[in-house]
């Protein structure tokens, strides 16, 4: 199948999900599924516009809708961590500690204010406009070979993109190299999905496992986040040096989801057991 077929058949596909998801959204900003689903449909756009222009070059259409889902994403973005942060802290916080209830309390603040940015946002002209153009395929790669021989080498590069992190990622007290490297598996599994077709080995199994691991960067990522935010806001808005039990018990759980983290992906080997061999091939 050449590039430029396959790529407006899964253009289509992924742009109408887009629209109906913001559909739904612009309609109840307030529900935390759908603001899930619409971050998740434009993450799934943006792969695709990333795989589209490794094949078949960049098109400045492309590179204007681009930009503004990504504009659309900072709030959504915002609104999705506080949601978060609080079925988080609803998860494991104790009862009865003030600290943390201020914290607590902060956190519904946030989500009120982005709900207010989004809403903003979702009723903004150029947001109800927004489209993804599928534009004819030109010069790129993609225009002379078929899609499944580029296939493997836009995933290695987008892999080793990932691994490159791994090193320092193992780093406890380094957070912000494991943040590096849970964006860079975002990429990689996205584009994995575009290409998905092109590979007849992949398994529901390999799919889970990307997802699994994805989920676990995420997981540190979300208590580190948490940590940060509570540590602050203890120190410059209560004036205290204690830690409070919300910290306590979130530094608790980010050592335990650290160690299953050490565990998958420790060694070289092991990060390649994630990713697998059906996409090499």
């Amino acid at each position: 199948m050449e590039a430029a077929v396959f790529l407006a058949e899964s253009g289509r596909t992924r742009s109408a999900r887009f629209r109906e998801c913001l559909k739904r959204t612009s309609a109840d900003a307030t529900s935390d599924e759908e603001i899930h689903d619409l971050r998740v449909a434009i993450r799934r756009v943006l792969a695709w516009i990333a795989v589209r222009t490794a094949l078949l070059g960049p098109d400045q259409r492309l590179r204007e809708a681009r930009s503004s889902l990504k504009a659309l994403m900072s709030p959504l973005g915002k609104l999705r961590d506080a949601h978060v942060k609080r079925d988080w802290i609803r998860k494991v916080v104790p009862e009865g500690d003030e600290p943390s209830y201020l914290y607590t309390v902060q956190v519904a603040s946030d989500i009120l204010r982005w709900e207010a940015r989004v809403r903003e946002r979702l009723g903004a002209p150029s947001t109800r406009r927004l489209r993804v153009p599928l534009p004819r395929g030109a010069g790129g790669l993609g225009g002379r070979l078929e899609a499944a021989i580029l296939a493997p080498d836009i995933l290695g590069s987008l892999e080793r993109g990932v691994s490159k992190h791994r090193d320092a990622a193992l780093d406890p007290t380094h957070p912000e190299a494991l943040h590096r490297m849970r964006l860079a598996f975002k990429k990689y599994r996205y584009a994995a999905e575009v290409l998905l077709p092109f590979f007849p080995k992949a398994t529901d199994e390999m799919a889970k496992r990307l997802h699994d691991f994805q989920t676990l960067l995420g997981t540190i990522h979300d208590c580190d986040v948490i940590l940060a935010e509570a540590g602050a806001f203890r120190r410059g808005i209560l004036g205290l040096e204690k830690e409070c039990a919300l910290e306590i018990a979130f530094s608790a759980f980010r050592e335990k989801s650290f160690e299953e983290f050490r565990r998958t992906a420790g060694t070289t080997g092991g990060l390649s057991r994630v990713f697998g061999t059906a996409f090499r091939s």
